[in-house]
């Protein structure tokens, strides 16, 4: 089994003062596997990813205690540039595109590393794993659907070359049809590329099928972790989760 990629450790994220979204939460993420963090709406998940990834300087939120371990260095409290310098690299949920650009155009603006050969090399190489990317790349971002530009943002984030991307509720505001299109190319970058990947979601059946472990926060703590066949097939998660949406 391969080792921990990264390791959360009684992480606690509050906003303005005592207003705790995350309380001692512990997690690992093993290289090369896919673990989904499951919760209802203001469980704590967008905080956790946040925690761990790094609060923008517009954000409030922060980490007032605990520890987080990336590819075996202390990266507590870093910025998200600096988190993705060093590969871990957060896909917000309704990933943000620059409307007024084209689909080209928005890719070209990610900062990748190398020379000019080397960087178009990597954008042709991930336009080649979206499809729909390919058909569109003149087209304004603004006028992509919801799913595509969820697609685009994760595009966009793979230019960084990420060992582990963080994506946060892929499924928000989608059409069964998109939904499905997301996970399907979410599968593709863990098989094409083998990037670790920590996915928080609300759609547990969308979910499920690329999992590997899975963890259950409620009002910011873990309740339940383990295998995700163990986990999504509980009781519990059964008739909090699956049964709203049956």
């Amino acid at each position: 089994m391969n080792g921990p990629l990264l390791e959360v450790r009684s992480l606690t994220v509050s906003y303005g003062g005592d207003s705790v979204a995350v309380d001692g939460v512990d997690l690992v993420v093993r290289e090369g596997e896919v673990c989904l963090v499951l919760g209802a709406n203001g469980a704590g998940k967008t905080s956790l990813l946040r925690g761990i990834g790094g609060f923008a300087s517009s954000e409030p939120g922060r980490v007032r205690g605990g520890r987080v371990t990336f590819a075996g260095a202390d990266v507590t409290g870093l910025s998200p540039r600096a988190m993705a310098r060093r590969g871990l690299v957060l896909v917000p949920e309704e990933a943000k595109v620059f409307a007024s650009l084209t689909v080209d155009e928005n890719l070209r603006a990610v900062p990748m590393s190398g020379g000019r050969a080397a960087r178009r090399a990597l954008v042709d190489e991930v336009t080649a794993m979206f499809p729909f990317i390919a058909e569109r790349l003149s087209l304004p971002a603004g006028q992509l659907s919801g799913g595509e530009r969820q697609l685009l943002g994760i595009a966009r984030s793979l230019l960084l070359k990420p060992r582990l991307l963080m994506v946060d509720e892929a499924s928000l505001g989608l059409s069964p049809i998109a939904v499905e299109m997301v996970f399907d190319m979410l599968r593709s970058v863990v098989a094409s590329w083998g990037t670790t990947l920590l996915v928080v979601e609300q759609n547990v059946r969308a979910a499920q099928s690329i999992s590997d472990n899975a963890y259950v926060l409620e009002t910011g703590s873990v309740v339940l972790s383990g295998p995700a066949g163990d986990v999504l097939g509980s009781e519990r998660v059964r008739q909090t989760y699956l049964g709203l949406e049956m």
